[in-house]
């Protein structure tokens, strides 16, 4: 460890300060005592947790000032940051700038962020690769139409089995683009490879000094980081130095369940609203010792810390300068403020969700910017975050609404500024249709557009935003999450039932899996009849609405209700592929051959011309043709399918059974093993998928394998089968009982069959 300078009076002054910061002794007597003890004898996690409002951000901010001034090395991510090996990147950046670079990693960072770019602006870039490169894409839709078991071809609404599918695309993508076979497993696995070079270099920085990694507002972050600490924690990635210390702070406590491995090791700091008490000490601290004045700040915060700060940052010395108790925190705030273009600032500034000089600069012009962007990120209530500055929550909300009563014709006037501004910065980013959506900057431009778009009027402008929903919705699925979420954000701060409504609406149908049961298919039909019912939709709207409702009742086995949804929706556009595609594989489910191929022979010269997604459909029109026994146009289709993409097994499984139905046993079993063994990678990988594990069962019955069939058979009841994917995997069984009735396998296929049906 390096020495320490002798400490100068003015760090002793800050030291004193701190030491009354917002009444928290305990906790930062806590951590004071812990950083006193050797590594060995640490806490090393501590996790503070609690509603909006009462300190969280704060107290994390003194965590850090406390072991900075021991000589600790800090650094802190918040929700700005959106992917694992962003987080390490920004993490890397902080502690560089302090004279501590991570070498290893940030060298190896900036190939993985140079590559990812170039891989998402090839024109031919797979829908929703950037999302895989970041991982960032839990439950995004990001496919073709319908799940095809191996084929990459998957339905907009994935969970976490199909993304694992869905993968296979991009990796072969990225395999493709790239010849160094480092910079494909970099790209493919980007945490499997930084996370050991990260921590290689935390521990050559912790030979010299103790350090301090924070992680702010992480119930916007936990979904993609908690997974990845805790592999850390369990060595997957290397060992971690004994002098690092974690402070994680959110909304919710860690989950018990998953970190009780630590409980011994980790302080849990549960922040409650201050105790009236606790208020006063602060109070005192600030110098506001007049009784009445307290009583009214106490009674106007109820405790919650950040408006405590607020209603005391004037230092108010009668109760006339706080305001009667009556009245709104921020109504208190505006009149303690003499100067009155800062009183209007404050006002002004709320509106947006994220600030800096540029937009503050919208708002009042260029000529007093600079002094009032100044004096406004030094207020109590504005937090500097990784992307900019933000109004902290609580006071945000009080001051929209007091926004919006007072003044609603200029509420609705900076809110119309403030939408053509994103949307000036979105046009002036000059990218093409294939690189804007995957540009974070073009689409972050575009949801505040939206947010700033219907809050200026949600009656004048909803229609609008719900025919482009649909658009977003057919680019790109992981971007109309997103979206949805505007709908619910600016219908709480506007106040509008009917957004809100609509957000929920929306958030609901596009989080529900449709590889589950029939009442997840309602929930997305309910999406989608919603839109063609209450939405003045185009024709081309009509057209994506009416596709993937339709696509739900094919799924549900309802092919009457899809055939009607996928018709209408081509005529409407009789140029949109994907409904072309549907109705043709549904005609395909009712043995309707003749028109499945007039569909599926337009959709795939489409999807030629225009996509590099033509293997899912060849093997859809492959196994037309082999059901209607024209086995060698069958082969043709089969086989280019599995020549463009050889991870998909079941286009080897088709072309074995075609070749099988020729008598040609030597191809087949070679269709039959790479089958097979594309499958058991993915269950190796992914074992929860009872959808991947039936049709590896299936694979080995046709291969004449009967224990192998039988175990993956009952594994795959083991994993919690559903109903619809118990009923498939008897469809399959049938399929190949009627293309193959003499097959050697066909009694031992009739037994399984029977013993499934039992199990629905």
């Amino acid at each position: 460890m390096h020495s320490k300078k002798p400490r100068s009076r003015q760090e002793a002054i800050q030291q004193k300060r701190q030491s009354t910061f917002v009444g928290r002794e305990q906790q930062l007597d806590q951590f004071r005592y812990n950083l006193a003890l050797p590594p060995e004898d640490w806490y090393f996690l501590f996790n503070i947790w609690g509603q909006g409002g009462v300190g969280k951000s704060t107290l994390l901010r003194q965590f850090r000032k406390l072991a900075e001034h021991t000589g600790c090395i800090t650094a802190v991510i918040d929700e700005g940051t959106t992917s694992v090996p962003e987080a390490m990147g920004r993490l890397a950046e902080q502690l560089g700038q302090q004279g501590h670079p991570l070498k290893q990693f940030s060298e190896r960072y900036k190939v993985f962020r140079q590559k990812k770019q170039e891989l998402e602006a090839d024109l031919e870039a797979p829908q929703g690769l950037s999302a895989f490169l970041g991982r960032t894409a839990a439950k995004a839709g990001l496919g073709l139409a319908k799940q095809i078991p191996g084929s990459g071809a998957v339905t907009p609404f994935l969970d976490e089995e199909v993304i694992s599918t869905q993968a296979g695309e991009w990796a072969a993508f990225v395999a493709q683009r790239l010849t160094n076979k480092d910079e494909v497993r970099l790209m493919n696995h980007p945490e499997a490879v930084l996370t050991p070079l990260f921590l290689e270099d935390l521990s050559q920085i912790a030979a010299q000094v103790n350090l301090l990694l924070a992680f702010d507002t992480y119930e916007r972050t936990s979904d993609f980081l908690d997974g990845w600490l805790r592999e850390i924690l369990t060595g997957q990635h290397g060992e971690l130095p004994l002098n690092l210390l974690l402070v994680i702070a959110g909304r919710e406590q860690l989950n018990p369940n998953d970190w009780s491995d630590y409980k011994d090791m980790m302080a849990r700091l549960p922040l409650d609203p201050f105790t009236e008490a606790e208020a006063k000490q602060y109070l005192t601290s600030k110098n506001i010792t007049e009784p009445q004045v307290r009583e009214v700040i106490w009674q106007l915060s109820q405790g919650l810390p950040v408006l405590v700060a607020m209603l005391a940052s004037n230092s108010p010395t009668t109760p006339e300068q706080v305001g009667e108790p009556s009245g709104t925190a921020v109504e208190r705030f505006l009149k303690w403020e003499t100067d009155p273009q800062r009183r209007q600032v404050a006002l002004d500034a709320a509106l947006c969700r994220c600030l800096n000089r540029d937009v503050l600069a919208l708002i009042v012009g260029n000529e007093e910017v600079d002094a009032l962007f100044q004096w406004l990120t030094k207020t109590p209530f504005v937090e500097e975050r990784s992307d900019g500055w933000a109004y902290h929550d609580i006071v945000r909300t009080q001051m929209l609404r007091y926004k919006r009563r007072t003044s609603p014709q200029s509420w609705a006037d900076l809110h119309g500024k403030l939408a053509n501004y994103y949307e000036k910065l979105r046009s002036d980013l000059g990218l093409d249709e294939h690189q804007q959506w995957n540009d974070a900057d073009w689409q972050q431009h575009w949801l505040n557009w939206l947010y700033h778009y219907l809050c200026q009027s949600p009656q004048q402008h909803l229609s609008t935003a719900l025919n482009q929903f649909l658009l977003v919705f057919d680019h790109q699925r992981q971007f109309a999450q997103q979206w949805a979420e505007q709908f619910r954000e600016a219908g709480k701060d506007r106040e509008s039932e009917e957004l809100q409504r609509w957000g929920k609406t929306l958030i609901k149908g596009l989080n529900t899996p449709m590889t589950a049961d029939e009442k997840c298919y309602k929930i997305v039909i309910q999406m989608w009849t919603a839109l063609l019912k209450n939405a003045a939709l185009g024709a081309k709207e009509q057209s994506i609405a009416l596709t993937w409702r339709g696509e739900a009742y094919y799924l549900m086995k309802q092919y009457e209700k899809a055939l009607s949804d996928f018709s209408h929706a081509i005529e409407q556009d009789p140029n949109y592929i994907e409904a072309l595609a549907l109705r043709g594989e549904t005609y395909r489910s009712m043995q309707r051959y003749e028109e499945a191929l007039q569909d599926l022979n337009r959709a795939a010269e489409d999807i030629e011309l225009n996509s590099n997604s033509i293997g899912p459909w060849l093997m859809f029109r492959g196994e037309t043709y082999r059901s209607m026994q024209c086995y060698e146009e069958a082969l043709q289709d089969l086989n280019r399918a599995a020549e463009l993409d050889p991870d998909m097994d079941w286009s080897q499984y088709q072309g074995a059974l075609t070749h099988q139905a020729l008598d040609q046993p030597e191809p087949a079993k070679a269709n039959l093993e790479r089958a097979i063994q594309v499958a058991r990678q993915r269950y190796e990988g992914s074992p929860h998928q009872s959808w991947n594990t039936f049709n590896l069962a299936l694979y080995y019955l046709v291969a004449g394998n009967i224990e192998q069939a039988k175990q993956f058979y009952r594994d795959g009841i083991a994993r919690n089968a559903t109903a619809t994917s118990i009923q498939d995997a008897i469809t399959d069984i049938e399929d190949f009982l009627k293309s193959l009735p003499q097959h050697p396998m066909a009694e031992f296929a009739r037994q399984v069959k029977r013993w499934l049906e039992k199990q629905i």
